[in-house]
């Protein structure tokens, strides 16, 4: 057998056994990479500098060429993502823990049955009351109190303000007489009982003098301790008118038809249910509309770089597996975050848009498998 042809053998031998899934064209294209690049090597030996120069940069394409291929194949190795995902609508109405109060936490008293359809008006959460009950009462008791002593003050201080005046109004006649005395001639009277009169006359003066301002100081004290006392109540009204309103905003009423499903708890993964305590801001359940649906998936942090928005997917619910549906990836998220319940790991939110199929029954809330790596339909 000519060294040539055993060679040529011996080399694709060698090949399929470093590469089984290679392709009968992509080993040839390499078998011939080889050949050419030992066919140079020989010529080399009688070559000029010049030549040497050409097939090392022919060599270097060569390699070049082959990485790219093994690129290729790498990634046509990976296999598809498949992800857990849920039906969720696009227009929703999430159900928080109100800030009703001075708690920063409160029970779950009374919801919906999960899966129950909710009308719009309808209470379909229902937290504690208790704890703002009491506080009511006694915001009440406040007012009351407050009232009455507005109520109390007012009439003293009216009592005082009419004293005042009527003792102004005396000093002002006591003056009016001293006047008449002290105007009496001191040839027509003695002099001590003219001198009498001038001092009663300037101590007339001086009582009419304190009145004033005692009726002033009286004026300004009824002023101030009404005005205060109207401060008070304003502010005890409008404490009570809080937690009456913060009372209300206890019940949380549907403003959309959907059906009711309960959100988790962002620790333990585990559903809110009634006697649950959640803190203020908390999502505990949630209504979507039962148009405009879409697929929510999350995706993990190494993994994110293998899926494009616009790219194809396919669906299957937990709920009729047998039944596949067609999608696309229609957002990924910017920035991804935690899922506590599921590790350390940072998790970025998918949204798709998939092609609604009449004989399958979808409504949000339905689990959901997603394959990525699927041929375009």
């Amino acid at each position: 057998m000519p060294l040539k042809t055993w060679v040529s053998q011996r080399t694709m031998t060698q090949l399929k056994s470093l590469f089984p899934r290679l392709s009968l064209s992509l080993s040839v294209a390499i078998f011939v990479n080889i050949s050419v690049s030992s066919m140079a090597n020989a010529d080399q030996l009688a070559s000029t500098s010049t030549n040497s120069q050409a097939i090392a940069a022919n060599q270097v394409v060569d390699d070049t060429s082959a990485t790219a291929s093994l690129t290729l194949l790498n990634k046509a190795d990976l296999m598809p993502l498949l992800l857990t995902g849920q039906v969720a609508s696009v227009v929703s109405q999430p159900f928080v823990v109100p800030k009703a109060g001075d708690t920063w936490r409160y029970q779950i008293q009374w919801m919906l049955p999960e899966g129950s359809l909710a009308k719009p008006g309808q209470v379909v959460v229902i937290f504690d009351k208790s704890e703002i009950d009491n506080r009511i009462e006694q915001l009440e008791g406040s007012l009351l109190r407050v009232t009455a002593q507005e109520q109390s003050q007012s009439i003293e201080l009216n009592a005082q303000l009419l004293q005042a005046k009527f003792e102004l109004k005396q000093a002002k006649l006591e003056l009016e007489k001293a006047e008449l005395d002290a105007a009496i001639p001191a040839d027509f009277i003695a002099a001590k009982d003219y001198a009498d009169n001038q001092f009663n006359q300037l101590k007339a003066e001086s009582e009419l003098s304190k009145k004033h301002q005692a009726l002033a100081e009286i004026l300004d004290k009824r002023t101030a301790s009404l005005s205060q006392l109207a401060i008070d109540k304003k502010r005890a009204e409008l404490e009570l008118s809080q937690a009456l309103s913060g009372l209300e905003q206890l019940e949380l009423r549907a403003d959309i038809a959907g059906p009711m499903l309960y959100s988790r708890d962002p620790w333990s993964d585990k559903k809110y249910s009634v006697g649950d305590n959640a803190q203020i801001g908390r999502q505990v359940a949630n209504i979507p509309a039962l148009d405009d649906l879409e697929v929510i998936a999350w995706v993990n942090e190494v993994d994110v770089d293998r899926i494009s928005i616009g790219e194809p997917v396919r669906l299957r619910l937990d709920s009729q597996s047998k039944t596949t549906l067609n999608g696309s990836i229609n957002d990924i998220s910017r920035q991804a975050r935690k899922q506590p319940a599921w590790g350390n790991s940072n998790w970025f939110k998918i949204s798709i848009k998939f092609v609604v199929d009449d004989r399958v029954e979808i409504i949000p809330g339905m689990s959901v498998l997603v394959e990525t790596g699927v041929a375009p339909s």
